[in-house]
């Protein structure tokens, strides 16, 4: 090494990753220096070049990917191979995956392993994920119950689209939906599929006759409400409207059923339930459901005579959720409706006192005198 003017200077058959800065030092401000061999020195950047590094990797690819031999035991090791696996070509990611397959179901459960697992997913083409789902064969349910697996699993799935990839999962999940619905990790997995999948109709023959077990349990409502567009579950959502209404997930299925469905919904809605409004309007959570049905044209002019028919409105102005339902209904409800009512609720609240719900109260006659 010979050193001048404080610049560092090195062998131009020197390699490494580094750049070369190809500045010649001759006569003029720097004089130049010979090495045994005749050649002249050169200046050497210090800057990283990504060419020079994957020279290096290519020399070393072979001893690379032999790192994916075993299952990372930390958090190094595991960003590593994650760094491996989004650099590698195609083949590479063959040897990769040959090296993995065996480990794979295991590797996915895995602390560390699941995250390698995750960006393998997103950078394999579909031909390696079928290999991959034809080595998680008898795994799938087991992986999607592991709190770590059950996120491998599911960036598997948003990858899918091959017929054959859901006929894997068919056949996987077949019998046991309606139990994975309702675990905390595996719900998620069969949401997923939901989302996915093309003929979603693997899942939702498993869930019909299970749609109130399913709507009242904390996870099993998230997938009854991504089937509510099918007419069966739909159905069956509404024939248990009364139940569903005042519970704290089934309202949840109530609701999206209604959303979806509206005016198609509104005969079976009320029939179900014609006669008790009032009582739904002042529970917690069917008042919910009703503020939701009261958007619906056909449905708010049922409500609404009702009430009024049945002299309910005061006794809805005295509670805290039956004054939301008349600020919901006074905010939607047609000219003629609101006429009807702001005769009732305009002397009905000059004879009440109550500090709590007087603004309420303010609001809903400011939206029926509009």
């Amino acid at each position: 090494m010979l050193y001048n003017h404080k610049y560092y200077l090195m062998d131009v058959k020197t390699t490494g990753p580094y750049s070369f800065a190809k500045v010649k030092i001759g006569q003029g401000k720097f004089p130049t220096y010979e090495d045994s061999e005749g050649l002249s020195q050169e200046r050497i950047s210090t800057s990283f070049s990504s060419q020079g590094m994957s020279n290096l990797d290519q020399s070393n690819s072979d001893h690379s990917i032999e790192i994916f031999k075993s299952i990372p035991k930390n958090k190094g090791t595991s960003k590593i191979m994650q760094q491996i696996i989004s650099k590698s070509q195609p083949d590479e990611l063959n040897s990769i995956i040959e090296y993995l397959l065996p480990n794979i179901p295991e590797l996915m459960n895995d602390i560390y392993g699941n995250y390698i697992c995750q960006t393998l997913f997103h950078n394999c083409s579909a031909s390696h994920r079928l290999r991959i789902l034809n080595a998680l064969k008898g795994f799938v349910v087991s992986i999607s119950y592991n709190c770590r697996g059950t996120h491998a699993i599911q960036n598997l799935i948003a990858m899918m689209n091959l017929r054959e990839e859901e006929e894997v999962y068919q056949n996987e999940v077949r019998g046991k939906v309606v139990e994975m619905s309702k675990d905390v990790n595996a719900s998620h997995v069969i949401q997923r599929l939901l989302v996915t999948v093309h003929n979603r109709f693997f899942i939702t023959r498993e869930i019909k006759e299970h749609v109130e077990e399913l709507a009242t349990d904390k996870l099993g409502v998230c997938v009854v409400k991504k089937c509510c567009n099918d007419p069966q579950i739909m159905s069956e959502i509404l024939g248990n409207s009364l139940l569903l209404m005042q519970h704290p997930y089934g309202n949840y299925a109530i609701q999206t059923a209604i959303e979806i469905w509206k005016e198609e919904a509104a005969h079976e809605f009320f029939s179900a339930i014609q006669g008790r409004c009032s009582q739904l309007c002042l529970q917690k959570y069917s008042s919910n459901v009703m503020e939701r049905a009261l958007k619906i044209e056909n449905i708010r002019k049922s409500i609404v005579k009702e009430l009024i028919s049945n002299g309910k409105i005061p006794e809805l102005l005295l509670s805290q959720y039956g004054s939301y339902v008349l600020r919901t209904t006074a905010e939607y409800c047609e000219k003629e409706l609101k006429n009807e009512l702001l005769v009732v609720v305009e002397p009905a609240t000059l004879e009440m006192f109550n500090l709590k719900l007087k603004p309420l109260w303010t609001e809903i006659i400011r939206k029926l005198s509009y």
